[in-house]
């Protein structure tokens, strides 16, 4: 993926279980033992991740590449001496070559006469004149220029070697100066949401990865002053390390155990007679399959309604479902069973048999509804009853409701008889508006109508809404992208799942390399001529003429002329070339692919997510880590990344 994968995977992973298991989630906490290295260190992470503005993660943002500097596309040019000289020696050297044969006869003829003539200065001098002459022959002369073109060569390569390694070192000191600089960077910066949305959608994930993004996120809210309810479906313990963190720093924090908590409550406290059988009604309903008769609904109002309207005393779990007993005939009149009727109570919900009806359908209905609600009473008692749900928002406060039960029907009526309670909350206006957090973890199974509904009246009461939800399903993808929304993905194995989430991204135009080419090409030519002419005329002219004439003498004459004529020439010549070329060549083709491929959805780090929204600045896809331990990294930014322009 890009630099942020890279930084998520040098954030490492903290071990859940030994942050999270310092605190009881059920009571405010305290500091602990400041004798324990472990105290400490959990002390200290719970002062950080209660600091600071909110965030939802970290992303990590690799340090730039120093700039070019601006001698970097000039480099020393190495230019070779020039090698005229030789060449102009070399052409003497072929033309010395062809009349140095008549020079050595006149001196071996001279010097022949003088030994003939036995004049032993005479051979001295000649020896002087044999050496003068090979020392200023045009092949002295020519070792001479080649001795001169070498020297110059080499004193050109180390100028060269000079420049060249000064260039280098300017380069490298401007590189060693930016990445100097890039050392005091801040690399992590806390993800917000410049967007502000009233709900965020958090898909894939697990248990793990959402507490960390939990504790990472709920540490500056409640340190704000702001209220965070977390209903927990998932049997997870989602926000155990959330809850001891807050427990370090003081933070009361309440814990709801649901179905518990239930049975020992008066429901008139928080419901009407019709809002109850509303609320109840629609949580059976949401159990139903997808397109059931909407009859059932109103049954299920109308049954429900009429044995809490006579009920006179307490209206709890057990006696609404004695209640239901008595309207179907079958309750058994125990005064000391749990939930016991008056006898009052007894008479008329047996005068109200014939309201709700006779008939097959509504008896039917009767009695699954009377079967759901005493499954509820069974279950085990909690410690103390629950209060109104409005009581579980108090600013500054962390309530964490779980829903655990061995037992699956019950365990899946509880998640949405809860779900629909805080969305009973929700329509009240009971929550101050803007001052409070509420988190839906694993509500997958409670469909896409209960969730758009919940999201709809968390945005009409003022009352931000997360949903942590473990698969990205048809219904899950029609949830994804609502209005005023943003959407976090966190691992999602499943490759179907992946594929939606990467379409959902989005896809972009990248500018691939799918051919480079290199050519280099060298063309020496080299040519040598010779030429020599010889050219000899002869003209042999000769003539008489004979005069007379009358009173005159005669004449008579003879002319002759010989001329010769002899000229030579020659010419010798070398050429030689060098031609060097590259190119260099590169193909791009415009693709138009995903932003972010399946796979590397697949491959998330447990805390990795990909954080979507459509911001002030356009729609934007941030890779980022929620791991709380990123706050004991260096380098790490107060404020988030600054937008590029």
């Amino acid at each position: 993926m890009s630099a942020a994968e890279d930084g998520t995977e040098r954030a490492g992973r903290d071990d859940r279980d030994g942050r999270s298991g310092q605190a009881d989630p059920q009571g405010s906490g305290g500091p602990g033992d400041l004798g324990d290295p472990g105290d400490k260190a959990v002390g200290e992470l719970a002062l950080r991740v209660f600091s600071g503005e909110e965030r939802w993660g970290w992303e990590f943002v690799q340090p730039p590449e120093p700039p070019v500097h601006r001698d970097a596309q000039n480099p020393p040019v190495y230019r070779e001496p020039s090698d005229a000289e030789v060449r102009a020696m070399q052409e003497r050297a072929m033309s010395g070559r062809k009349t140095s044969g008549f020079g050595c006869l006149t001196l071996i003829a001279a010097g022949v006469a003088f030994v003939a003539a036995g004049a032993a200065a005479a051979i001295v001098v000649v020896v002087l004149v044999l050496a003068a002459s090979a020392a200023t022959s045009p092949n002295a002369r020519l070792r001479a220029a080649e001795r001169r073109l070498k020297a110059e060569q080499e004193r050109a390569k180390r100028d060269y070697e000079a420049r060249r390694k000064s260039w280098q070192d300017r380069l490298a000191a401007h590189r060693a100066e930016h990445l100097r600089h890039n050392e005091t960077l801040d690399t992590w910066y806390p993800i917000s949401l410049t967007s502000g949305p009233s709900r965020i959608d958090v898909f894939g994930g697990t248990g793990n990865g959402w507490a960390s993004l939990l504790a990472t996120l709920g540490g500056p809210l409640l340190s704000g002053g702001r209220s965070l309810v977390v209903l927990d479906l998932t049997q997870q313990a989602v926000a155990l390390e959330l809850a001891g963190l807050a427990a370090q720093r003081g933070v009361t924090v309440g814990h709801v155990p649901m179905p518990g908590a239930l049975l020992g409550m008066d429901l008139r406290a928080e419901f009407t007679s019709e809002e109850l059988a509303e609320t109840l009604a629609e949580a059976l309903g949401t159990m139903r399959p997808p397109g059931a008769d909407i009859d059932l609904h109103t049954i299920d109002v109308d049954v429900i309604q009429t044995a809490t309207d006579l009920l006179e005393g307490p209206v709890t779990f057990s006696r609404l479902a004695a209640g239901l007993r008595v309207l179907l005939r079958v309750y058994d009149a125990d005064p000391q069973a749990p939930g016991a009727l008056s006898r009052s109570e007894i008479e008329s919900l047996t005068q109200a048999i014939d309201l709700i009806g006779q008939g097959e359908r509504v008896q039917n209905e009767l009695r699954y509804v009377r079967a759901q609600t005493e499954l509820l009473t069974k279950a085990e008692v909690a410690d103390a009853p629950d209060t109104s749900a409005s009581a579980w928002w108090k600013p500054g406060c962390l309530t964490v409701v779980t829903t655990e039960d061995p037992v699956h029907r019950r365990k899946d009526l509880t998640d949405r008889f809860v779900f629909f309670r805080l969305l009973h909350t929700l329509r009240k206006r009971a929550v101050t508006p803007g001052s409070g957090t509420l988190v839906v973890a694993g509500a997958d199974h409670l469909g896409r109508e209960a969730l758009e509904t919940m999201a709809r009246q968390a945005r009409t009461a003022g009352v931000r809404l997360v949903f942590l939800l473990e698969h990205l399903r048809e219904a899950a993808v029609q949830v994804a992208g609502g209005s005023d929304s943003a959407t976090v993905f966190m691992r999602l194995g499943n490759g179907e799942e992946a594929k939606a989430a990467a379409q959902f991204i989005g896809q972009e135009h990248k500018f691939l390399v799918n051919q480079l080419t290199r050519q280099v090409g060298e063309t020496l030519t080299e040519g040598r001529g010779t030429s020599y002419g010889y050219q000899r005329g002869v003209s042999d002219t000769s003539g008489s003429n004979r005069g007379g004439g009358i009173g005159s003498g005669s004449s008579w004459g003879t002319s002759s002329s010989f001329s010769t004529s002899l000229s030579r020439s020659w010419q010798d010549s070398t050429n030689t070339s060098t031609a060097r070329s590259t190119t260099t060549g590169e193909n791009l083709s415009r693709v138009y692919e995903f932003a972010v491929e399946p796979t590397q959805l697949q491959a998330l780090p447990v805390t990795g997510l990909v954080l979507v929204e459509a911001g002030p600045g356009g729609r934007r896809v941030v890779f980022g880590d929620c791991n709380p331990g990123i706050n004991f990294l260096p380098r790490l930014s107060a404020r988030p990344r600054p937008s590029l322009p």
